[in-house]
């Protein structure tokens, strides 16, 4: 084979793969940004089941119900932000003054699991970025965050089996 076929061939072969790449390689993030979720309202809203959360606050307990809240986008599904479930409780005149904790009706608990160290509990700005919603994958609710300042930690503080659950306020 002569040097200029080789040459020829190998400029093909260029062409052939970096064509093949360029077309492998997808739109780019704006090409896929409609399948991540934006925490804005959906379009079924309000919350329509009939879940709830116990909210409780010293010697004071609410049953708080989430049907008729306004639902946010998360993750895909509708969600009903945290914030939203403490205020609709009626506990907490001041809730940014809290720090919360979660118990899911299977006996797990936020607190216990973060060594008893109330700074390590949610806040008022964390919950206003959280969420409960139904995760598919174990048919109940369970919260979610749009920010996490838990690092690797995160996967304690989304804690399922919340419906009947019980978010309770406490101050350091």
């Amino acid at each position: 084979m002569t040097l200029r076929r080789r040459t020829k061939l190998a400029c093909i072969y260029f062409l052939v793969n970096l064509m093949g790449f360029g077309l492998g390689c997808g739109p780019g993030w704006d090409g896929y940004s409609e399948n991540y979720s934006d925490p804005g309202p959906v379009l079924q809203t309000p919350w329509d089941g009939d879940e709830s959360v116990i909210v409780e606050w010293e010697d004071m307990s609410v049953e708080t119900f989430l049907k008729g809240l306004e639902t946010r986008d998360y993750l895909g599904a509708p969600a009903v932000r945290l914030s939203d479930i403490i205020i609709q409780s009626g506990l907490a005149n001041n809730p940014e003054s809290y720090r919360y904790d979660f118990t899911a009706t299977d006996g797990y608990n936020l607190y216990k699991k973060r060594h008893e160290d109330i700074t390590l509990l949610p806040s008022w700005t964390e919950m206003s970025a959280g969420y409960l919603y139904v995760d598919s994958r174990n048919d109940d609710l369970t919260s979610g965050w749009q920010t996490h300042p838990w690092g690797s930690a995160l996967s304690a503080y989304q804690v399922k089996w919340m419906n009947g659950g019980t978010i309770t306020l406490l101050t350091e």
